[in-house]
Order: C-alpha cells, then sequence, then structure tokens
C-alpha cells in the first residue's frame, strides 16, 4: 500500500546531490512546515531520483518555499516520527531565472532582404493635367 502526501514549507538547509551504493545519484533535502499557530515544526526528508526534478530542487537555496509531492515512508526513530517522501514532483515557489539572449547586431540590409519594387506602367487615363 503506498500514500501520496503534498507537503509544503521552506527549506530547512539547502540540498544535496548524493550517490546510492549502486552508483545512482539523488537529492536529498529537509523541509521545515509550520503548524496552524505557529507553535511547533515538523521537518520532512526529501529524496528525489527524478533527473528533472532533481535539477530543480538543486536551484533552490535555504528558505526557499516549495511543494513537495510523492509517496510517502513514515518511520519511529528514538522515540520520534520520522517522515521521508520520495518525491515526484515539486512545485519552487520561486521563478527559474530567464535566460538572457544576447543581442545580435543588426547587418545592413541587402538587396535580396529588400522586397522586388512594382512598377505599373503608367496609364494614360490618370497623367491628366488637372492640379489638385
Amino acid at each position: 500500500m503506498s500514500v501520496f502526501v503534498l507537503v509544503s514549507g521552506s527549506l530547512f538547509k539547502n540540498p544535496e546531490m548524493k550517490t546510492s551504493r549502486a552508483g545512482k545519484t539523488y537529492a536529498s533535502a529537509s523541509i521545515r512546515t509550520a503548524s496552524a499557530d505557529n507553535t511547533a515544526a515538523d521537518f520532512w526528508n526529501l529524496l528525489v531520483f527524478s533527473e528533472t526534478v532533481q535539477t530543480e530542487l538543486m536551484r533552490l537555496n535555504e528558505g526557499d518555499k516549495l511543494a513537495a509531492q510523492g509517496s510517502v515512508k513514515l518511520e519511529i526513530y528514538n522515540g520520534k516520527i520520522s517522515r521521508t517522501v520520495f518525491v515526484d514532483a515539486i512545485l519552487p515557489l520561486r521563478a527559474p531565472p530567464r535566460e538572457r539572449k544576447p543581442k545580435a547586431a543588426k547587418a545592413a540590409p541587402t538587396a535580396q532582404d529588400q522586397p522586388a519594387s512594382t512598377t505599373n506602367p503608367p496609364d494614360d487615363d490618370l497623367n491628366d493635367s488637372i492640379p489638385f
């Protein structure tokens, strides 16, 4: 049985890239969630195996807000509950930086770039001597 959760909070510390014993890379992070009355905080461990989600997570820093979705594993460790989310997707609350394109120098237009001029043969009815 799998249980899926959506947890939102702030990064407790910067995410880290790690390598498993099998040689597979994954990202690890911890987020801190606040209770409704802000008197207590819960900590959730995040494990990310998807490369695209790892890239999105690694651009965040300590204190950045995010929401993480995935399956959860709950364990009791030294009398406390250990919460681990195997993350399928994250939604950072900070937009990714925009890539700036270098400005290209404008070249002088060539004869090929200019539209071909169309000249109509003169019409004798329109070429009268009446000034306007």
